[in-house]
C-alpha cells in the first residue's frame, strides 16, 4: 500500500516543482506551472493527493507574475482538480487569468460567479454567460449586471436556462440593441408569445423615426411588421413552438393576410400550414392534405375559409405550386432562390396584371420588379 502523496509525487519530479515554486525565470516557472497543471488535472486523487495539490496550486496561484498564474488558470480551467478556494481566487484575478476559470470550471458556485458579476467587469461577465450550463439564477444575474454584449451572449447560449420573466427582461433590452434582439430571436425556448411582442416592439421603434401622419410612412410601417412577422420563423422549431408562435400572432391580431402572402412568398410552409389549419378551423393534417393536394380547389377552399383576399389566396396557390415542384426535385433550395422562382412564376400568372404589385410588395424588398422583366 503506497504512503502518503507518493501517487502524485511519483508524477511530479522534484525538478519539476523546484521550477515551478523558485525558478529564477519567469518562462521556467510558467512551463513547469504548466506541466504540472497538465499532469493534475484529469488524475483521480486521494484525499492525501489532494491536500498536497492544494498547497501546491495554493503557492502557484501566489506568484508576482501573470504568466504563471496564467499557467495555472488556463490548464486547470476545466478540472475538477483545482480546489475551489483557488479557484475564487482566481476569478478576482486579472481577466485573462479569470476567464478561462468562469468559462468551464465545475468547482465553483453560483454564489462565487454573481459576486464576479457584481464587480461588472465586461470580459468576466460574458465568460460566465457563455459557460456550458448557466442555471436560471445565474441568468437573471447576468441581465441584471451585463452589459450588451454579454446579454447577448447569455441570450445565445442554448446551455444557459433563462426564467419567462427574465425572457421578458430579454425583450425590453432587446429594443436598442441589435446584438441582444438576434439572439433573443435564435433561442428555442424563447416564449413564442414573446418572440411576437419583440418583433412588435422593434417594428414599433422603427415607426416612431417616421412621420405616422404620411401615407408612405404608415405604409412602410405596416409592411415591415408584416415582414417581420413572417420572417422571423424557424425552419428548426418543432411543431409545438411553431404553433405557440401562430397562436401568439392571433392573440395580437398580427395574423393577417399579408403575414401568410410573406409566408407562402418564402416557401415557409410549415408557418403557413398551422396558420391556414387554426383560421379556417380545421385540423392542421386536414390542412396540409387540402394545402398539397395537385389541385388547387382544396387549398383555395381552405384559403377562402381563412377569411384571405383572392390576391393572397392566388399568390398562395402560385407558392404551393412552386413548393411542390422543389418537393419533387428533392433538392434544398435558399429562400432568396425560391423567391426568385415565385417572381418568375407571378410574371406568367393569368391574374399577374391584377396583382403583379401586390404581389411583388409581399415578397422581400431584394426583390424588385425589374426581375420581372
Amino acid at each position: 500500500m503506497k504512503g502518503p502523496d507518493v501517487g502524485l509525487r511519483a508524477k511530479l519530479s522534484r525538478d519539476l516543482l523546484a521550477k515551478a515554486l523558485r525558478g529564477e525565470r519567469v518562462e521556467d516557472r510558467a512551463l513547469a506551472t504548466q506541466a504540472i497543471g497538465r499532469t493534475v488535472r484529469d488524475l483521480e486523487l486521494t484525499d492525501d493527493e489532494r491536500r498536497f495539490a492544494a498547497q501546491l496550486f495554493d503557492h502557484l496561484s501566489r506568484d508576482v507574475c501573470e504568466e504563471v498564474r496564467r499557467a495555472l488558470a488556463v490548464t486547470l480551467r476545466a478540472s475538477p482538480n483545482l480546489p475551489r478556494a483557488i479557484a475564487t481566487r482566481l476569478i478576482a484575478d486579472v481577466d485573462s487569468i479569470a476567464v478561462p476559470v468562469l468559462s468551464d470550471s465545475p468547482v465553483v458556485t453560483d454564489d462565487d460567479l454573481i459576486e464576479v458579476l457584481r464587480s461588472r467587469a465586461s470580459a468576466k461577465i460574458r465568460a460566465i454567460a457563455s459557460r456550458g450550463e448557466v442555471s436560471e439564477r445565474l441568468s437573471g444575474a447576468v441581465i441584471s449586471f451585463g452589459d450588451g454584449p454579454s446579454v447577448a451572449a447569455l441570450a445565445a447560449n442554448d446551455g444557459a436556462l433563462i426564467s419567462e420573466v427574465d425572457a421578458g427582461r430579454l425583450v425590453k433590452l432587446a429594443l436598442n440593441d441589435d446584438l441582444i434582439r438576434e439572439a433573443a430571436l435564435s433561442r428555442q425556448d424563447m416564449p413564442q408569445a414573446l418572440a411576437a411582442s419583440l418583433i412588435d416592439r422593434q417594428v414599433d421603434a422603427a415607426e416612431q423615426r417616421l412621420a405616422p401622419e404620411t401615407p408612405l410612412a404608415s405604409s412602410i410601417t405596416l409592411a415591415t411588421r408584416s415582414r417581420a412577422r413572417a420572417s422571423w420563423s424557424s425552419e428548426t422549431w418543432g411543431a409545438s413552438a411553431l404553433q405557440a408562435y401562430v397562436d401568439a400572432l392571433i392573440d395580437r391580431d398580427g395574423l393577417d393576410e399579408a403575414v401568410m402572402a410573406r409566408a407562402a412568398g418564402q416557401g415557409d410552409w410549415r408557418f403557413l400550414q398551422l396558420a391556414l389549419a387554426k383560421l379556417s378551423g380545421v385540423s392542421a393534417s386536414k390542412a396540409g392534405l387540402m394545402a398539397f393536394d395537385p389541385k388547387p380547389f382544396g387549398l383555395l377552399a381552405l384559403c377562402k375559409r381563412a377569411g384571405l383576399s383572392d390576391a393572397a389566396r392566388a399568390l398562395i396557390v402560385v407558392s404551393a405550386n412552386a413548393f411542390r415542384d422543389f418537393e419533387r426535385r428533392n433538392a434544398p433550395v435558399e429562400r432568396r432562390r425560391f423567391q426568385q422562382m415565385m417572381v418568375e412564376r407571378i410574371a406568367t400568372h393569368p391574374d399577374a396584371a391584377k396583382h403583379e404589385a401586390l404581389w411583388l410588395d409581399w415578397l422581400d424588398d431584394a426583390l424588385t420588379p425589374k426581375a420581372v422583366a
